[in-house]
């Protein structure tokens, strides 16, 4: 009786070591950890680690895929507050929210500017769009861009493509790189001065005081500014999504407002 007691000890001491111990040194060989979307939100990221040679970083993060069977903003909180990640990249209705109930993170900066668009049916007048779910920025957008009576109609955004194709929505709120492979107007969901925000860079405070956060801002500063080239951002989409952006669309990207910003706190 007694050695199935000892071994019962044992077992449950060694499970509590295992739910305990840090994740951030299980499984990544010390690399620095980074969430980042699927979409344009993701692309500095892997910019960042492929091209910038930012080696000690590793991304991990897919919250467009989670949000199939969960929202953006509880996925991503989720996986920050269980140290999963030291960074990630948010849309900002995740981040204002995590920050409301976890004090350990905040936002260091604005990631992305204008990069939902609206595509559109020409020669309609829009009365139902499509925008992805939990995220109320893109409702807000629906209706600045068509007005308060549009009725927005929150769903997957890899439903989205599919209920434009098929009619069952006049026109989306989207995001760009999946909205340049769909037909139709492509028009900017924001004309407010300076932009709308649809991606901000959120951290764990922790973090801040490691060397390695400094590199990596250093390394994210001038990724902002070489993605901001059209060469630069024709190369890095067609090496992120394989696809193909002719001069002309992104002449239409830039005309839509998108781009990558880097904005310290009270500038």
């Amino acid at each position: 009786m007694s050695k199935v007691f000892a071994v019962t000890v044992v077992a449950a001491l060694l499970l509590l070591a295992a739910c305990t111990a840090s994740p951030q040194k299980e499984g990544n060989n010390g690399k620095v950890r980074i969430g980042a979307p699927v979409d344009t939100g993701g692309m500095i990221v892997h910019y960042l680690v492929n091209e910038k040679g930012y080696q000690e970083a590793e991304v991990l993060g897919d919250f467009e895929l989670y949000q199939v069977k969960d929202c953006c903003a509880s996925t991503s909180q989720w996986a920050l507050s269980t140290n999963q990640y030291e960074i990630a990249v948010m849309c900002p209705d995740a981040a204002v929210s995590l920050l409301e109930k976890d004090s350990r993170f905040e936002i260091v900066t604005p990631v992305l500017i204008n990069s939902d668009i609206v595509v559109a049916r020409p020669g309609t007048e829009p009365q139902k769009i499509g925008v992805s779910q939990n995220r109320s920025h893109q409702e807000q957008l629906a209706t600045a861009v068509f007005g308060p009576g549009v009725i927005s109609a929150p769903m997957l955004p890899a439903a989205i493509p599919y209920a434009y194709e098929k009619k069952a929505v006049d026109a989306v709120v989207v995001d760009a790189l999946r909205g340049f492979t769909m037909d139709g107007e492509k028009i900017p969901a924001s004309t407010a001065a300076g932009g709308h925000v649809t991606y901000v860079l959120v951290v764990n405070k922790s973090f801040k005081s490691e060397p390695r956060y400094q590199q990596f801002i250093d390394l994210f500063k001038a990724a902002v500014e070489e993605l901001n080239d059209p060469a630069v951002l024709i190369k890095e989409i067609r090496e992120y999504k394989n696809i193909n952006l002719t001069r002309e669309e992104v002449e239409q990207w830039n005309r839509l407002g998108i781009r990558h910003v880097f904005t310290t706190p009270g500038t």
